[in-house]
């Protein structure tokens, strides 16, 4: 979601901790980012490197910082571009089955971006597989997030379940989700 990722991480900074925190962050981290750029790629890397400085700065556990980002940014896109949302599918199973696609796209338009990968696999009634590939370890708690905030919005209640060993998350995650 390019430019969207980082204003909503910074927004979620600054309306928990205040915007000095955020100015602290932003200096300690040489963060040089344009957050007005809605169209600017971003990586997981960058993620992950706010999640470490907001940390820091904060004393908030890594795995609970990285889960409040992937919340909020759904919070946030829901809110301000609802059109990104509505264009993924009316529920969270057409959502996250919609999904791939969206990254497709994206890497087809900016192919100088390497975004995470999803991938949807063993579709069922009630049960999806739901793959999470990345370049940048330590994004699990990112995704689970994530996933909370698609639940909390489209008000669906699934069972989530890491399936992927605990050894093997570095590359990719694998989230069972059952309805």
């Amino acid at each position: 979601m390019y430019g969207i990722t980082y204003k909503s991480i910074k927004e979620y900074i600054v309306n928990s901790y205040g915007i000095a925190k955020w100015e602290t962050i932003e200096k300690d981290g040489n963060i040089t980012i344009d957050f007005s750029l809605m169209e600017q790629p971003y990586s997981d890397a960058t993620n992950y490197k706010l999640a470490v400085l907001t940390t820091k700065h904060t004393g908030k556990p890594l795995e609970e910082v990285l889960f409040d980002f992937g919340e909020y940014i759904i919070k946030a896109t829901s809110e301000n571009y609802s059109v990104f949302m509505e264009s993924r599918g009316n529920n969270l199973r057409n959502y996250l089955i919609n999904l791939p696609n969206f990254h497709n796209r994206i890497m087809l338009i900016y192919p100088e971006l390497t975004p995470p990968e999803f991938r949807v696999s063993s579709i069922e009634n009630n049960c999806i597989l739901l793959h999470y590939i990345s370049t940048t370890p330590g994004m699990l708690f990112f995704i689970k997030g994530y996933l909370t905030g698609l639940m909390n919005i489209f008000k669906e209640n699934p069972n989530v379940e890491v399936i992927t060993p605990e050894d093997k998350t570095d590359k990719e995650s694998i989230f069972k989700i059952c309805w």
